[in-house]
């Protein structure tokens, strides 16, 4: 079910260094694009079999894991919208009417998430997501985030160690 990779508004190193996950923990490999007009992202990952969820049994990614990349994707877009003034830190408040069409993602696979925010009353947002393979749309979930009133600090997932 393999999807088709395209040119990136922001490639992996780009986004990387945006995104409070590092390391294994970033599951979204680059941006497509991002319209703060329209509150709108879009980001690609590729599936390997070095992905953090890779279930070795399965032979790929579940998807529920979509719902991290959903996720990942709003964290992303809410930094580009920023335009470098800072990023508050975020937290998921919840996740609902989570589906999938399939159990998991093979290695290969290039999945398309798509996210529209489609509620705003700061500090609280709600969005929109959905993951496609190819074409086929195989996730969707709304998200509810929180921003909180600091700037993002921490990192989750970096394989530094503090001494």
């Amino acid at each position: 079910m393999q999807g088709m990779k395209t040119m990136a508004l922001v490639e992996k190193e780009a986004l990387h260094k945006i995104l409070p996950q590092k390391a294994r923990m970033a599951l979204i490999d680059r941006i497509l694009s991002a319209d703060s007009t329209e509150r709108t992202v879009v980001s690609e990952a590729e599936i390997t079999a070095d992905n953090l969820f890779f279930n070795e049994k399965m032979q790929g990614v579940p998807s529920f894991v979509c719902f991290e990349m959903i996720a990942q994707t709003i964290a992303a877009g809410a930094a580009l919208f920023a335009h470098g003034e800072g990023t508050k830190a975020g937290m998921v408040l919840s996740v609902n009417d989570f589906q999938a069409t399939i159990p998991c993602f093979s290695a290969g696979d290039v999945l398309r998430i798509e996210v529209r925010e489609d509620y705003a009353a700061e500090p609280i947002f709600r969005y929109a997501g959905t993951v496609r393979c190819g074409t086929d749309v195989v996730a969707s979930a709304q998200i509810t985030v929180a921003q909180a009133d600091f700037e993002q600090k921490e990192t989750i997932g970096d394989d530094r160690q503090s001494k």
